[in-house]
């Protein structure tokens, strides 16, 4: 398991936690946000093995690169969504900011990926 993994890991207990408590306690808002936490936590997740088997697959830093634009993008889009979902505003803004660095994170890679394929992949 990777550091990403682990984090998204840890995000999705913290969530299931949160909706708990919020369960418990009659707090909507707070069963939301463990909610929103859990998805963010499997998205996570889920980009991070998307980037290690690309990685894999390519061997190379571009691909890797475009693998973890891809991954923050697609983590960024559930914060938006979620964030609209709840009514909150600072994680709808954090969820558009992660998907620009993301589209920006892609196109490195892209670069990258051209200039091994024209130059050779010189990586051992």
């Amino acid at each position: 398991m990777n550091e990403n993994q682990a984090k998204g890991q840890g995000e999705g207990l913290l969530g299931k936690a949160k909706e708990a408590l919020g369960g418990l306690t009659g707090n909507k808002q707070q069963q939301a946000e463990g909610q929103a936490d859990q998805a963010e936590g499997g998205v996570q997740q889920g980009a991070s093995n998307v980037q290690k088997t690309v990685g894999d697959a390519f061997g190379r830093t571009g691909g890797q690169e475009q693998a973890a634009g891809q991954g923050d993008q697609a983590v960024g889009k559930v914060k938006e969504g979620l964030g609209g979902l709840t009514g909150n505003s600072d994680l709808q803004a954090q969820g558009e900011g992660q998907q620009a660095g993301g589209q920006a994170k892609e196109g490195i890679g892209n670069v990258k990926e051209g200039a091994e394929n024209l130059f050779g992949n010189n990586r051992s």
